[in-house]
């Protein structure tokens, strides 16, 4: 989860806009109940920094996780709820929240205006995770409601939702050359039915005809998320984001 936030949520390092986020840390149901949340605590924050720190330097543990996150300037609050989360199919849940941090050098320098629009680039930043049967799943990724297995190399699409999107993205991927594993559609919602099914194919999907999304509204948008095996350069990913395709694609390797 932490290596996924890192890949998928955090803006560039050239963004000097981009206010440092904190992070929230929620663990529901069973786990909220354990006598220590440490070695979770250190493999959150090993992920955090994983993407951006050379292996070389990175020898995250339980001892040193704490220290390591006060001296990258990294704020991870923890928190237990001890709601029953069994309805939803598994016994505990850990959430990770990012907001905007206030005491960072670039949020104590914007406007008013500035600062609500940076705290509304955060409010969509959110991972949920369970396990089940021994295998990790993702249930939620920002606002979309979903299912999937984090692991390999991911590709990240937001599109509008509407019929030929998979058709799209599938018939550019096949002429690259990348195969697709598994796929995971993700609308959003918070209602029973909006959780992702997780279909098994392959890059020969059917090629569907392509239709405009029907109005820009965010509540009109879904996600696509594809395990896949292939290497899936800029231009690649460039060529999959326009009018017939999707509004943004991002690759995370886990």
């Amino acid at each position: 989860m932490g290596s996924m936030y890192t890949q998928h949520f955090a803006p560039p390092r050239s963004s000097t806009a981009a206010a440092r986020p904190s992070f929230d840390v929620t663990y529901e149901g069973a786990l909220a109940s354990a006598n220590t949340t440490k070695p979770l605590f250190a493999a959150l924050l090993k992920g955090l920094l994983s993407p951006i720190t050379s292996a070389e330097s990175l020898n995250i543990n339980l001892v040193n996780a704490e220290i390591l996150a006060r001296e990258r300037g990294v704020r991870i609050n923890e928190s237990r709820s001890r709601e029953n989360v069994e309805q939803e199919g598994y016994s505990s849940s850990v959430t990770l929240r990012a907001r905007r941090d206030p005491r960072s050098p670039s949020a104590s320098r914007a406007s008013a205006s500035d600062s609500r629009a940076r705290e509304d680039d955060f409010a969509d930043h959110v991972i949920t995770g369970f396990v089940s049967g021994n295998t990790p799943f993702i249930s939620r990724l920002g606002r979309f409601r979903t299912s999937f297995v984090p692991a390999g190399t991911l590709l990240i699409c937001r599109n509008y939702d509407s019929p030929g999107k998979i058709g799209v993205v599938g018939g550019r991927l096949g002429k690259a050359g990348v195969n697709i594993r598994f796929m995971s559609v993700a609308p959003i919602g918070d209602a029973e039915e909006g959780h992702g099914e997780l279909a098994k194919v392959d890059s020969k999907i059917e090629q569907q005809q392509p239709t405009p999304g029907e109005s820009g509204e965010k509540e009109n948008e879904a996600l696509m998320i594809l395990g896949i095996e292939g290497d899936v350069g800029e231009d690649v990913r460039k060529d999959l984001v326009g009018s017939d395709g999707v509004l943004e694609a991002g690759v995370v390797v886990l």
